[in-house]
């Protein structure tokens, strides 16, 4: 699988610019990466809870010597909105609490947290069962989805923002969002492509062969 124009996925190793590197520590330094990222979101309902007892207390617009711990609260981590769409659809709240409140987003914590834990330590210590992948597959997956959808729904008012005068804090918004959006679904084909690779490594031999069966008459490619 070939993204952009640098990077080509294949089950046991990925090339990026012509570096080759195992999938296997490749997918465990994302994961952690992406562990880091639902960690501070996680941390952001415990502090709010704790500080204001709300679930969620997230104020988008903030004045620009706002201090550290309303800072902390006016971004969306989990969406690597740090201010993104404050700027370009007016939002007061972050947008999951125009949802539910943020209820969602605490579970969705909690939950992502727990599946990329799960998956460094199989990533790092536990090959085996395979099926420890799963949650971190299913939620890394649904995320990379979730991503792709509120990009298409923002679109219009991203395109009209960028088609205006951009300054540095919008660029670096922009370009932090677009970070995020792209890196996880590098990490999520990465995640599936070693999965299939340790399927195929592990698969049982009557599996193997029938996969490896080829009637007769039929040459080798």
């Amino acid at each position: 699988m070939k993204l952009l124009w640098c990077v080509f996925i294949e089950e046991p190793h990925t090339r990026i610019c012509c570096v080759r590197i195992p999938n296997r520590p490749l997918a465990a330094v994302c994961a952690f990466i992406q562990l880091s990222v639902s960690l501070t979101s996680l941390f952001q309902h415990v502090f709010s809870i704790y500080k204001h007892n709300h679930v969620f207390l997230c104020r988008s617009g903030i004045p620009e010597d706002a201090p550290i711990e309303v800072r902390y609260l006016a971004y969306d981590v989990i969406i690597f909105d740090f201010g993104l769409m404050h700027r370009v659809l007016g939002t007061e709240e972050c947008v999951a609490n125009y949802l539910d409140g943020g209820y969602m987003r605490f579970g969705w914590c909690i939950e992502q947290t727990t599946a990329l834990t799960i998956a460094i330590i199989s990533l790092l210590c536990m090959p085996r069962p395979l099926w420890l992948l799963w949650p971190g597959l299913l939620l890394q997956s649904s995320y990379s989805l979730g991503l792709s959808v509120l990009t298409m729904a923002t679109a219009p008012k991203l395109l009209e923002a960028l088609g205006g005068r951009v300054d540095l804090p919008l660029a670096l918004m922009f370009s932090a969002y677009l970070f995020g959006f792209f890196f996880n679904w590098i990490f999520t084909f990465i995640l599936w492509h070693h999965y299939w690779h340790l399927e195929r490594l592990y698969a049982p031999p009557s599996v193997k062969r029938g996969r490896s069966f080829k009637g007769p008459g039929v040459a080798n490619l």
